[in-house]
């Protein structure tokens, strides 16, 4: 049978230096610009959990035929159903600006002999595949290509 440790066998055995105080939060947390981009990025996350549940819906109401897609067609050109697409689109606009803004920081120095571009580039050429993508996909789903 084993006996139970000593309380403070893992303990350094010299003690080390201890706050003085707990730590407390700045008396302006809440109304910092980078809380509140944080909070913005997380609140996202509930909006993209939203739109999930309604493209479950429309997957069912396409199961069940012609009928009920296009129930759930006209229902859709709610306002309310509009506007909520508005916000998903701002919602997928805004991280894709963070994540942007966050990749020339993720680039490695270097690779080999080779040195990456600098930030502005990375941004540029970023925003030119999204926007180059984005037009092709329009197309796509506006019916002038294919």
């Amino acid at each position: 049978m084993s006996r139970p440790a000593h309380p403070h066998a893992m303990a350094p055995h010299t003690p080390g230096r201890t706050r003085t105080a707990p730590p407390q939060m700045p008396s302006t947390w809440w109304s910092a610009p980078r809380i509140r981009n944080y909070l913005l990025f997380d609140a996202t996350g509930i909006v993209y959990y939203l739109i999930s549940f309604l493209a479950i819906g429309m997957v069912q109401a396409l199961a069940r035929g012609p009928e009920s897609w296009e129930a759930v067609m006209t229902r859709l050109r709610h306002p309310a159903y509009i506007a909520f697409h508005v916000l998903c689109l701002v919602s997928v606009v805004f991280v894709a600006v963070r994540f942007f803004s966050l990749f020339p920081k993720a680039q490695p120095k270097a690779i080999g002999p080779i040195k990456p571009p600098p930030g502005p580039v990375i941004h540029a050429m970023l925003y030119v595949v999204w926007l180059g993508i984005t037009a092709i996909m329009t197309a796509i789903l506006a019916g002038v290509i294919f």
